[in-house]
């Protein structure tokens, strides 16, 4: 129980300018850092980070190469491979790691992160207000149509994308359906989902996707059979994906199939492969359709 309490101390304590780093305006962690607070064995963390199921586009934006130098023996040094992390890269990394130290650790991380992006936000000049004559132009011809276009709720296949999405984060949050929809409503100051505004549509699921992976541990065993959340998580994201995109229910199957290396969606059975499915479906709706869309 001592040992408990003073590895958490030491966690709690730890500076944040010590686990995330500011470069150029960026912020950043490395493997380095992540593997010393992890306790893990470097090279077990770039194994780690080149064995991740996401796209190229994903690794390549979020994951940049970089070496440091180590002395290898009677004070010679010699450069070592490492990699920049962003904290969505972190955030996709740090999921395969179990266990309350490791959960402490992922919190430390997402609070730096936050902290810096604050102290950056902090820094930037307040945007010059236009003078009265000049207001006519600084206004643009989208931002005119949202202006006096009239307000109009949600279309159905949105309403159908908001109940996959919210599936999903019932699932991750380990939430019912009612509270996860309830949350949802209260957040955006509706009383059902049928009444969102589609103007706020963009900003209630960017929202909800901020909260879906960040600071959540899955400890399950690989043989056992996917739960009902779980397959509703996974069916949800499906319904969610094909009402936002262009791309039809074929591409979007084949997609998962070919990154899941099965023949059939029939045999994503396991709780292990379910979830490899999931965070699939992430990585496609995060770079191919999120990313194309601006949000």
């Amino acid at each position: 129980m001592e040992d408990s309490q003073n590895s958490e101390q030491e966690i709690t304590t730890q500076p944040i300018e010590n686990i995330v780093e500011i470069d150029d305006g960026k912020m950043f962690t490395t493997s380095l850092i992540v593997a010393q607070a992890f306790e893990k064995e470097h090279k077990d963390v770039l194994k780690a980070i080149s064995n991740l199921e996401c796209s190229k586009e994903f690794h390549e934006r979020n994951f940049a190469p970089m070496v440091y130098e180590a002395e290898i023996g009677s004070g010679a040094k010699r450069e070592f491979p490492a990699y920049r992390l962003t904290r969505d890269g972190f955030a996709f990394l740090a999921m395969g790691f179990t266990g309350k130290k490791a959960a402490a650790w992922k919190e430390k991380f997402l609070e730096a992160f936050n902290a810096m992006e604050a102290a950056l936000l902090a820094r930037q000049p307040e945007e010059p207000r236009p003078i009265p004559g000049e207001e006519k132009e600084a206004i643009s011809s989208k931002e005119r149509g949202l202006f006096f276009r009239p307000r109009r709720k949600i279309s159905k296949g949105n309403v159908k994308a908001v109940y996959g999405l919210l599936h999903m984060e019932s699932f991750v949050q380990e939430m019912t359906w009612d509270e996860a929809v309830a949350r949802f409503c209260r957040k955006m100051h509706i009383e059902r989902i049928e009444d969102l505004p589609q103007s706020d549509f963009m900003e209630a699921i960017t929202n909800t996707f901020k909260k879906l992976f960040f600071l959540h541990t899955w400890e399950r065993q690989e043989s056992d059979p996917a739960s009902g959340e779980m397959r509703d998580a996974f069916q949800g994201m499906l319904t969610f994906w094909r009402q936002v995109t262009d791309f039809s229910e074929t591409d979007i199957r084949n997609y998962i199939l070919n990154r899941c290396g099965v023949d059939s969606l029939d045999d994503i059975v396991s709780e292990r492969d379910t979830l490899k499915a999931l965070f699939v479906l992430w990585g496609g709706i995060a770079n191919h359709t999120l990313t194309a869309q601006g949000w």
